[in-house]
């Protein structure tokens, strides 16, 4: 998956942008009872962050932003309760998600469908995490014309480090008890050229979507990726080159980046 030029075409036609923003996340891997969604990031809850980067896309682009929010049934009021606060207008229906993100995602679609201004097969629909609330408005502009350009793009960066593929059935470095952690049997090294770490959004044209997340739930196929769903069905994916500040939250080292960066920005 190489990132591509993208050639000029007319965008005159895409008038809107559907997003999903799946918010179900728990706080675990940072070390709190609350979802990360609500970590206030220099004052701003993560979530509400995230929205807001719609939002200015909405106003600075001109494009009308339809979205949808996925979370957890018992935070839907309190999502709701943020979008009034902060005027997240953006944000057109708040549902709950399911046990898996693709559920979640799935239980989005559903959504969009529902919406007043519901897509049409040729409109742009973005996945989103909840979490990746730095995202800036160039990503957000190149991902949106990707989208008008192909079926499936996602947004990455080029891998910084090298990366070593372990021995199958050796991937577990825990031990237990007061034992050193076991070490790994390396496999290969792979070649970082070609490598990408993806991020969010991913783009689909909302027909292309709709037609992976139904073959996918009939095939039993399941990722963590949405776009990899799409590469097992056989679809093109092209990578629109992102940007190394587009962080998702999940460690308290990301929320320490985070607000480093946004000291950088706001001041």
């Amino acid at each position: 998956m190489q990132p591509v030029s993208l050639p000029y075409m007319p965008i005159a036609i895409q008038k809107d942008l559907f997003v999903i923003i799946p918010a179900a996340g728990q706080g675990t891997r940072m070390g709190i009872s609350d979802s990360k969604q609500f970590l206030p990031i220099a004052g701003i809850p993560v979530l509400v962050r995230t929205i807001r980067a719609f939002q200015a896309f909405q106003e600075q682009s001109g494009k009308a932003v339809h979205a949808v929010v996925v979370t957890n049934e018992e935070n839907l009021e309190r999502v709701s309760s943020l979008c009034r606060e902060y005027e997240l207008d953006v944000v057109e229906k708040i549902v709950p998600g399911g046990a898996t993100r693709q559920d979640s995602v799935a239980c989005g679609i559903r959504a969009l469908a529902s919406l007043e201004r519901a897509p049409i097969a040729i409109d742009i629909v973005f996945i989103h995490d909840g979490a990746r609330c730095l995202v800036d408005q160039d990503t957000l502009k190149n991902c949106f014309d990707g989208g008008v350009s192909f079926d499936v793009c996602v947004t990455g960066t080029a891998c910084k480090n090298t990366i070593k593929r372990v021995v199958s059935g050796n991937s577990d470095p825990v031990s237990s008890g007061d034992l050193a952690p076991r070490p790994l049997l390396v496999d290969e090294t792979l070649d970082r050229s070609t490598l990408y770490e993806v991020q969010t959004p991913q783009v689909f044209k909302y027909g292309v979507l709709t037609e992976v997340s139904e073959k996918a739930s009939e095939q039993g196929l399941s990722a963590t990726d949405d776009t990899a769903l799409a590469e097992a069905l056989g679809f093109s994916v092209h990578l629109i080159p992102g940007s190394y500040s587009n962080i998702k939250i999940t460690t308290p080292e990301d929320a320490v980046i985070a607000e480093y960066l946004l000291s950088r920005t706001e001041t």
